[in-house]
């Protein structure tokens, strides 16, 4: 039984996966609200053209510079501290919220769009 219900979670997190790379093509690159959640110096040694810097250890503090926004995309180095941003601001009522990665990941997405 065990083994189903591995089975089971891998399956949904693969789904999830997709779901989440869905919503990744569906980037609005010209309007998108981008956040890079790395540390001000990570964010100082090269970031995404346009995005704005609000670590990860900020986000809550600023909530109010996400209102109004359509679509929000967190980024950092290797996905997992924009994960937790997303997840914070999921929580904080935004739906809205894509994990784009990283600045490569995002670059690659637009240059598909393109």
């Amino acid at each position: 039984m065990s083994s189903c219900s591995n089975s089971q979670t891998s399956e949904a997190s693969n789904s999830g996966q997709e779901t989440a790379q869905q919503k990744d093509k569906q980037i609005d690159f010209e309007n998108a609200y981008i956040v890079d959640v790395r540390t001000p110096q990570e964010f100082a040694s090269g970031h995404y053209e346009g995005a704005i810097n609000i670590p990860l250890n900020t986000v809550e503090a600023h909530l109010d510079e996400f209102e109004g926004k359509e679509q929000i995309v967190v980024y950092c180095r290797s996905g997992a501290r924009s994960g937790n941003a997303k997840m914070i601001l999921e929580n904080a009522g935004y739906s809205n919220v894509i994990n784009g990665i990283n600045q490569s990941n995002l670059e690659k997405l637009e240059d598909k769009q393109k």
